[in-house]
């Protein structure tokens, strides 16, 4: 897919000599996946976004015991095979400057403080308790896990980086507890998160449950335009532009 770019009209000619469209449908510039990023940082929000989510990626599905109450709560995290990162790195007289760094090997991602506006109105939607949450381990709020039951937030600390983790799974057994649903959005998706990718990373694509068929696109190329959507700042019920959307979330989700 294409990387959005936010290209003041000032700068519009300098973006288009790089490389970069403007799309007249969302109004907005971007970049092709085969144009070199670096070229384009300087209309990137380095500040908000950590990670550019090639499409397609996943929504990765599991369940778990809820510390709180003891019920079964299902839980869900963002994965993808294609993304970039924002990552720090020293020059040869020292300073710090930060560079994307493309990686093409299977990460979940944990502790999202920022999701974009396509991401999020999905969300609301299909998984409500994926909402924002206080939590002391992260000392402070991030888009997390909630108890169906209880309404208890479900750290990713435990879930990511704890060895069987529901999004570390240690062997086949654990794998294939996993779901792994595609997501199709017309640009690549911007978020702020960390990664938590395992060495067996293989084997949750081979024996993970995975839907990869373009029937089972959630979004498709259609406009994505939508209103202010919900962030660490702001509360608020899913935007109605989806609404078209929730027959084919239900087809492909209905178990």
């Amino acid at each position: 897919m294409s990387i959005r770019i936010n290209v003041p009209f000032s700068e519009k000619d300098i973006a288009k000599s790089k490389g970069a469209f403007w799309d007249k449908e969302e109004k907005t510039w971007f970049i092709p996946n085969h144009k070199d990023l670096s070229d384009f940082t300087q209309w990137l929000d380095n500040d908000k976004v950590s990670i550019i989510v090639r499409s397609p990626f996943y929504i990765a599905e599991n369940t778990r015991d809820c510390y709180k109450c003891g019920d079964t709560t299902p839980v869900i995290a963002l994965a993808a095979e294609k993304y970039y990162s924002l990552e720090h790195q020293d020059n040869d007289d020292g300073e710090d400057f930060e560079e994307w760094i493309f990686s093409a090997e299977f990460s979940f991602f944990s502790t999202p403080t920022y999701l974009n506006k396509e991401v999020t109105s999905l969300l609301n939607i299909k998984y409500p308790y994926y909402k924002i949450g206080y939590s002391r381990t992260f000392g402070g709020k991030y888009w997390a896990n909630h108890c169906i039951h209880c309404n208890a937030l479900q750290g990713d600390f435990h879930m990511h980086s704890e060895p069987g983790g529901e999004f570390y799974p240690l062997n086949i057994e654990e794998c294939e507890r996993l779901s792994l649903h595609l997501v199709n959005t017309k640009y690549d998706v911007e978020i702020n998160a960390d990664m938590s990718w395992s060495t067996n990373r293989n084997d949750i694509l081979q024996y993970s449950k995975r839907t990869d068929t373009k029937e089972d696109k959630l979004i498709s190329d259609r406009p994505t335009t939508a209103p202010a959507h919900q962030n660490i700042s702001t509360a608020s019920k899913a935007p109605n532009w989806l609404t078209p959307f929730t027959g084919i979330l239900n087809k492909v989700f209905n178990k």
